[in-house]
C-alpha cells in the first residue's frame, strides 16, 4: 500500500505544471516526450496518461490532438522520417557527395533508424497491423532518390544512368540499414562476427563505397558507350 503511494507521489512530483500552450506548441511537446519513452523502452511502453503527465497536459488533449495511442506513435515516426528526409534532401542539394559523403549519409540514416530505434518501431508498426493500408507513407524514398539522381545529373550530365537505378539504388541502401536495425546484431553473430565491436560501422563504409563505386561505373559505363 505504501509503496504503492510512494509511486503515486513520485509520479506527481515528477508531472510537468500545467501552463498555457498553443495548439502547436503543446503538439510538439507531446510528440517530444513520446520520442523519448520510445528511445527509453520502445512503443509498448507509450501511455497517454504518462506521456500527459510528462508534457503537463490532459489526457484529453493528447487525444484532441493524436486520437488514439496508435496514431501518437505513428505521428512520432512520421515526424522522424520527415527530418531524416530534409536533411538528406539537402545533402545532396547542397554538396558534392562522394565516398566520405555517402559514408556520413549513411551514417545519419543509421543513426535514426538504428540508435534512435525508429527502424524497430516501423516494424512494429507493420507487424502488429498499426500501418494503416497500404502502408505508411513515412519513409519517402522515392523524395530522397529524386534528390540523388538530380545531383548525379549535375555531376555527369548525359552520362548519369536511369532514375530507376538511381532509385534501386537508394532503395537498396535503404533496405540495408533498416534490416541493420533490426536484425543486424543476430545476423552478424550468425556470421561470426558477434566479437568485431566494429563490424557494423565498417558494414556502412563498404556500402558507401559499393554505392559510389556502382554510380561511377554507370558513369563510365556511359562514356564507354558513347566513344564506341
Amino acid at each position: 500500500m505504501f509503496v504503492g503511494m510512494r509511486s503515486a507521489k513520485t509520479r506527481a512530483n515528477t508531472a510537468k505544471p500545467r501552463r498555457r500552450r498553443t495548439a502547436e506548441q503543446a503538439r510538439r511537446e507531446i510528440l517530444d516526450a513520446a520520442e523519448q519513452q520510445l528511445a527509453r523502452a520502445g512503443p509498448d511502453s507509450i501511455r497517454l496518461q504518462d506521456v500527459a503527465r510528462a508534457v503537463g497536459v490532459s489526457h484529453p488533449t493528447v487525444l484532441h490532438h493524436f486520437g488514439s495511442r496508435d496514431e501518437l506513435v505513428r505521428a512520432v515516426v512520421q515526424r522522424a522520417f520527415e527530418t531524416l528526409q530534409s536533411e538528406l534532401v539537402g545533402a545532396f542539394q547542397m554538396t558534392e557527395v562522394g565516398e566520405r559523403g555517402t559514408v556520413l549519409l549513411l551514417e545519419r540514416a543509421y543513426k535514426t533508424l538504428g540508435a534512435a530505434g525508429f527502424a524497430r518501431v516501423l516494424a512494429w508498426l507493420l507487424l502488429s497491423g498499426s500501418a494503416p493500408p497500404p502502408g505508411p507513407d513515412i519513409a519517402q524514398i522515392r523524395v530522397v532518390a529524386e534528390a540523388a539522381h538530380a545531383h548525379r545529373r549535375r555531376r555527369q550530365g548525359s552520362r548519369a544512368g536511369e532514375f530507376e537505378d538511381t532509385l534501386f539504388t537508394t532503395l537498396l541502401a535503404a533496405l540495408a540499414l533498416f534490416g541493420d536495425a533490426v536484425a543486424g546484431d543476430a545476423l552478424r553473430r550468425s556470421a561470426g562476427l558477434a566479437a568485431d565491436a566494429d563490424a557494423a560501422k565498417r558494414f556502412r563504409s563498404w556500402l558507401a563505397k559499393l554505392i559510389v563505386e556502382h554510380v561511377d561505373g554507370v558513369q563510365a559505363r556511359g562514356v564507354k558507350r558513347k566513344t564506341r
